[in-house]
């Protein structure tokens, strides 16, 4: 079987590590990376070996070089509405890095104009891949705990990044909070109803915007999501999964430190659960559903039409916290 020709736009920091991903994986083929940054190409080169011609300032002249049939975007979140529809412009299949685009408008647009080619627009949301999500997918799926009430999310981890994350004004909400959002969903396999949401920055946070936030989600069903993520917390920290307590009327799945555990409301002790096993890496795992979704001719898992609506809620998330009221997700998209 053909592999699926890769051309990568952006190869900064992260993208030197998607540039590994794409060189573990046996059914792709990465044809072009470019870049506006020469010093960037310079270490995709190393990286990948692939030679100068093969090293491109634009889309438009990597496109008339190279044959390909998908384009992977991980640039500034500014960039990705723009850059996606060039691609799909010249007939590419498109996956892009989170976040969707930089505004929900910008994202209804590209969700409205992809619709105009028969391509494959997917975004990575590469948390929903691991082994310790698809365990509780499962665990769910199968009412091990009965019908679900609630669920306590934390989040939090103590990260300097430098660069760009560090001037964006709701930086947990947009850039980190959105991969909890979209496990949420994933889940509960339920959208959300209203959404609430207080943002804050302390006093020692290195952020110029707000790094910690509480949210309180409404989803289908009457379940209600309490979520509390910061990114300069103190004390002990979570993993990047985060701590999650789901609770039903027959007991709790509890995930700590990325180990679960089932309370049930007549046992004393909780019964360990031995995570799935999962045959790729999460982004690996993430490429490796476009590149099945391409061949078998179906939607990918987080297509454009299904991610769009984890990114509406991070969107009304924020909406809510701007305003100081409840946002009510019919009338967000609105």
């Amino acid at each position: 079987m053909d592999k699926i020709r890769v051309i990568q736009i952006g190869a900064g920091r992260f993208g030197e590590s998607w540039l590994k991903v794409l060189s573990e994986y046996d059914q792709v083929e990465l044809v072009a990376v470019v870049d506006v940054v020469p010093d960037n190409l310079l270490k995709a080169g190393a990286i990948t070996n692939l030679p100068e011609h093969q090293l491109f300032n634009s889309l438009e002249t990597a496109s008339q070089a190279v044959n390909a049939d998908m384009v992977l975007i991980v640039t500034p979140p500014k960039t990705h509405k723009n850059l996606a529809l060039q691609a799909l412009q010249a007939g590419y299949h498109v996956m892009l890095e989170k976040p969707l685009t930089h505004t929900f408008e910008e994202a209804m647009e590209l969700h409205q104009e992809s619709k105009k080619y028969d391509k494959k627009v997917m975004i990575s949301q590469n948390y929903r891949w691991r082994p310790q999500i698809q365990t509780l997918k499962r665990l769910i799926r199968e009412e091990t705990v009965g019908k679900i009430g609630y669920i306590e999310y934390d989040f939090r981890k103590a990260v300097k990044f430098g660069g760009w994350r560090d001037e964006m004004k709701e930086i947990l909400l947009e850039d980190m909070s959105l991969h909890h959002f979209d496990i949420m969903r994933f889940l509960l396999d339920k959208e959300p109803v209203d959404v609430y949401s207080q943002s804050f920055r302390p006093d020692w946070s290195w952020f110029s915007g707000n790094p910690s936030a509480g949210v309180m989600i409404g989803f289908e069903n009457d379940i209600q999501v309490h979520y509390f993520g910061s990114w300069v917390s103190r004390g002990r920290e979570t993993t990047w999964n985060g701590d999650i307590r789901i609770c039903g009327d027959l007991g709790c799945i509890e995930m700590t430190n990325d180990e679960i555990y089932i309370w049930k409301e007549e046992e004393s002790e909780p019964t360990a659960v031995e995570l799935d096993v999962m045959p790729h890496g999460d982004r690996l795992s993430s490429l490796n559903d476009l590149v099945d979704s391409i061949r078998n001719h179906r939607a990918p898992a987080t297509s454009i039409s299904d991610n769009i609506n984890s990114f509406a809620l991070t969107c009304a998330a924020i909406q809510s916290t701007q305003e100081g009221k409840k946002i009510m997700m019919n009338e967000f998209y609105q």
